[in-house]
């Protein structure tokens, strides 16, 4: 039986979050030049070619394929797809609410499935505090959060589909392959799957990329945010489990808040202030309540 090492799996996750939240910033920049739908293929064909001159090992058994398949299709293309559709119809507040709702889906799934344990009460308790914290931060005080049936339905699409990629990435991680060898066939997979959807894309401006930040940007979601991130977060399931990685989903609209404190000099309010305590006392308790 492989060693476990739960610390390492929460520091990989932590990073994931940091960087994840922070990303925000980054794409909201980057598809004001380019489609969110063309921005897709390109971040994943920049993780698959960075993972490819690290690790430039060829192995195809059809069976493993599928598995590789199916994971990139949840965790990248319908993921990607459904959360920037969504951006598109409601209101980004909507969006952020909505795909955190994933920790929450993985805790249904395990009730009534025998992979890990599922939740008990006082476990559900701390991530309903937790999911209360995350509405606070994304509204900061401005309460004009509109419902749109089509786009908050995406919304909780993608947190689906995330939700299955984060159990599917645990069966391609028991075929003895490594990470990186895994990760660079679910990015080359993802992009492909992607292709399709440039025919619905609008037009990009691409010369935003000659510039030092626009390329560094790219650099930053394809390399850091797709590569490095999807490796330790695959990582952190299979030290912590399912459950606990998924619950610091959370915790990304609170790094969001930040950053945009900090980079662009945003207000936050009393009530965001509150949300982020409620998020860090849900995510403490359902440790200790475990």
């Amino acid at each position: 039986m492989q060693k476990q090492y739960p610390f390492l799996g929460h520091m990989a996750a932590i990073f994931c979050v940091f960087v994840w939240g922070t990303s925000f910033l980054i794409s909201k920049y980057l598809m004001d030049h380019i489609s969110p739908i063309t921005l897709i293929p390109i971040r994943c064909f920049i993780a698959y070619i960075s993972l490819w001159i690290i690790h430039p090992v060829w192995h195809i058994n059809w069976k493993e394929e599928i598995q590789f398949l199916l994971a990139a299709l949840f965790g990248n293309t319908l993921y990607f797809l459904t959360e920037n559709l969504a951006l598109t119809m409601t209101q980004t507040s909507n969006v952020s609410i909505l795909v955190t709702t994933s920790p929450l889906m993985t805790a249904f799934i395990l009730q009534f499935s025998k992979k890990e344990d599922g939740l008990n009460w006082r476990q559900w308790l701390a991530y309903s505090i937790s999911f209360i914290g995350v509405i606070l931060v994304v509204l900061n005080g401005v309460l004009g959060l509109k419902l749109n049936p089509l786009g908050d339905l995406l919304s909780l699409g993608s947190a689906l589909s995330w939700t299955i990629y984060s159990f599917l990435i645990l069966k391609c991680q028991t075929n003895h392959h490594s990470s990186l060898f895994v990760m660079r066939k679910i990015m080359g997979y993802g992009c492909l799957l992607s292709l399709p959807f440039l025919a619905f894309s609008e037009n990009s401006n691409f010369s935003v990329l000659l510039t030092p930040f626009g390329f560094s940007s790219l650099a930053y979601l394809g390399v850091i945010c797709s590569a490095l991130c999807y490796i330790l977060w695959s990582l952190s399931i299979k030290q912590i489990g399912t459950l606990r990685t998924n619950i610091y989903i959370y915790a990304i609209p609170l790094v969001t808040m930040a950053a945009g404190a900090l980079l662009l000099s945003e207000i936050i309010t009393l009530t965001g202030a509150i949300g982020a305590a409620l998020i860090l006392t849900g995510m403490i308790l359902s440790t200790r309540w475990e």
